[in-house]
């Protein structure tokens, strides 16, 4: 007997209908879960908007409780091109008188001209010791040179691969020495420069020692002190940079003097005629950009609270945590964090105290009028919000108390990390429950296409006797 190709073929029926819609219908509760898991993976991505917006807070709170942030300051320089300012979080409220009689400078030394940078110079031994050259003040004066403190003489060998004046160049700038090498190329041929870092301390002086076999090497040797020996000649000395603030001298070894006055940096450039003046003052303006960042990250808080628990009556719409009993309590948490008072500042105890209005939807606004005044007490202002009391936590500051809570929310163990995991919890749930469905239909859908399979079969069978009878009788009666 023939193999039946679709099912049905041999009863007649639709078979094929009929058992898809019998499974469809094994299969129906796993729609009403799978509907459920949709609105539950909602539920897990707003309860992540709301730990990023706690997060945020936290974030504003902890700028606020930083001793660094209260004691910002902005400093202005009647003159930047002659002396620039920046500021630290050491800088103190100051005017400054500063006056530039000299910029430090580098000890720069030139050799006689060679034909090209590929003439040989000599082999031998190059010496080099950091140092400062000292003049007796005499006539004649007396030159002498003192080594540098925790500077040792630097020995650089000259070999036949070497006595190039480009290759003694890159032999000197790989050594370390504290100097850097160059070449000067003019009408006259090219010359090594060697020059050192600024200030008075890093002068140097170059002993020579020749390989008698390829002398020529002494040419580079340079020592300004009495009685020493120079072959090349310097172009300029090393020297610190000087200046006076508010009358005081004050030298250093480069032109950028730090923590010369506590908390500034100070950048030389050029000598000045008259003198600069430079202000330093508290940096209200960014202290205020911190606070307004604390309103704007409580506001997103409440909002995202409000809105995600919120029901519409306009659109007949429930936000996605309405009726969450942990996301209202986290509301009324932080709005009666917020509102209540505390012993943090003897000037300041509640937020309308610096400018700071609780409107009807739980959100701030700030009076900027009002506030202005309040940073006129930074004293106080600063302890309103980062006043900490580990004896007394009613006298903690606002920012203070708001980080103790956001800790506590925003913890392995705390509510918005446990809520979403309860509901990721209860997802995975599902998708076994869905998966136990899924089964269930796949093996109801086996059972029903064997049943109608077989059906098939016998109702083939019976067909085909049924046509069987119907001929032979047919026969019988033509027959007769």
């Amino acid at each position: 007997m023939a193999t039946l190709s679709s099912l049905g073929v041999g009863s007649g029926l639709d078979a094929e209908n009929i058992v898809t819609s019998l499974v469809a219908l094994e299969r129906k509760p796993a729609e009403a879960v799978k509907a459920e898991n949709t609105k539950l993976d909602t539920k897990v991505s707003t309860w992540g908007k709301i730990q990023s917006a706690f997060s945020s807070l936290q974030d504003a709170a902890n700028s606020l409780n930083s001793n660094d942030f209260w004691t910002a300051a902005k400093a202005t320089s009647s003159d930047a091109s002659t002396v620039g300012v920046t500021t630290s979080a050491a800088s103190a409220p100051g005017s400054y008188s500063i006056t530039v009689q000299s910029l430090a400078s580098s000890q720069y030394v030139a050799s006689a001209a060679y034909a090209d940078k590929t003439a040989a110079v000599g082999q031998g031994t190059l010496s080099i010791q950091l140092g400062t050259y000292t003049s007796s003040g005499g006539v004649p004066p007396v030159v002498t040179f003192n080594a540098k403190a925790a500077a040792s003489q630097l020995d650089i060998t000259i070999g036949p691969e070497d006595n190039t004046l480009e290759k003694i160049r890159d032999k000197i700038n790989s050594a370390g020495a504290g100097i850097t090498a160059s070449l000067v190329n003019d009408a006259t041929g090219a010359r090594l420069v060697l020059r050192g870092a600024t200030g008075s301390e890093n002068a140097f002086k170059i002993a020579v020692t020749e390989a008698p076999a390829a002398p020529g090497l002494s040419a580079l040797a340079y020592d300004a002190s009495t009685g020493g020996t120079s072959q090349m000649s310097r172009t300029q000395s090393a020297a610190n940079a000087q200046a006076t603030i508010n009358g005081l001298a004050v030298s250093s070894a480069t032109n950028t003097m730090t923590d010369v006055v506590d908390g500034l940096t100070l950048q030389l450039s050029k000598v000045s005629a008259t003198p600069v003046n430079v202000e330093v003052n508290r940096d209200t303006d960014a202290i205020r950009k911190g606070i307004d960042t604390f309103v704007s990250a409580y506001n997103n808080v409440v909002s995202t609270l409000r809105v995600q628990t919120k029901y519409d009556e306009a659109s007949k719409t429930a936000g996605p945590l309405q009726g969450d009993t942990t996301a209202r309590s986290l509301l009324s948490q932080i709005r009666s964090l917020i509102g209540s008072s505390s012993g943090a500042s003897s000037v300041f105890g509640r937020l309308s105290d610096i400018g700071m209005d609780i409107q009807t939807d739980g959100t701030l606004s700030v009076k900027s009028d009002k506030m202005s005044t309040a940073m006129n007490n930074l004293g106080e202002l600063k302890k309103f919000f980062a006043n900490s009391d580990a004896a007394n936590v009613s006298n903690d500051g606002l920012s203070q108390r708001i980080k103790s809570l956001t800790t506590q929310l925003l913890g392995t163990d705390g509510a918005i990390n446990s809520r979403t995991e309860g509901i990721k919890s209860l997802i995975e749930r599902n998708k076994d429950k869905i998966e136990r469905i899924d089964a269930k239909a796949t093996l109801a859908e086996a059972r029903l296409r064997a049943q109608y399979t077989l059906l098939d079969a016998n109702m083939a069978k019976l067909n085909g006797l049924s046509s069987y009878v119907t001929a032979q009788l047919a026969a019988l009666h033509k027959n007769n």
